[in-house]
């Protein structure tokens, strides 16, 4: 990805991009990452970063737990945008890429011995390996989604950073090079 096309997506608050660089998986540290990151809380929106976790949710939802059997795999591809939304509407910052971490914050302690069954049978059997629906687990995430959408309702646009200092970086890394 291009510089300019990755500053224009700074600017937007695109989740993906900082999903990227809040990743514990480092290839190569640069002065540039480096910036970046002291940068992301001028540039993070709480309602576009929450509509981006929402649509994944229910999507995945839609597509991988109407089912009375499910792939164990898919119940997190609803539950981790499910809890990267309730820990911004809790915090108002990026949520961490790891799930650990997404779940010590945000699970409610009801469902933790049932998702911490989930994740042991995700790691120890085949990725095709189908369960039967959990619908403790169903009931909660239908619930957050849509209490996550009645929030969205009511929730204002978050001020967004001007392009200032995005200029002077995407500068800076003009002259560096």
């Amino acid at each position: 990805m291009g510089l300019a096309k990755t500053l224009r997506l700074f600017h937007k608050s695109n989740p993906t991009l900082f999903e990227w660089f809040s990743s514990p998986i480092v290839y190569m540290e640069t002065p540039f990452a480096d910036t970046f990151r002291t940068m992301m809380g001028n540039y993070f929106s709480t309602k576009r970063s929450l509509y981006h976790y929402i649509h994944m949710a229910e999507k995945n939802r839609r597509e991988y737990l109407n089912d009375h059997m499910v792939k164990i795999k898919k119940y997190f591809y609803v539950l981790r945008p499910v809890l990267a939304c309730r820990w911004i509407l809790e915090t108002k910052t990026p949520p961490p890429m790891l799930f650990s971490e997404l779940m010590e914050a945000e699970l409610p302690d009801a469902l933790r011995e049932e998702v911490e069954r989930l994740l042991e049978l995700k790691q120890n059997v085949p990725e095709v390996k189908m369960i039967a629906k959990v619908d403790k687990l169903n009931t909660y995430l239908e619930n957050s989604i849509e209490d996550i959408r009645n929030t969205l309702k009511t929730l204002n646009e978050t001020k967004m950073a001007d392009w200032q200092e995005l200029n002077d970086l995407f500068l800076q890394q003009l002259q560096s090079v």
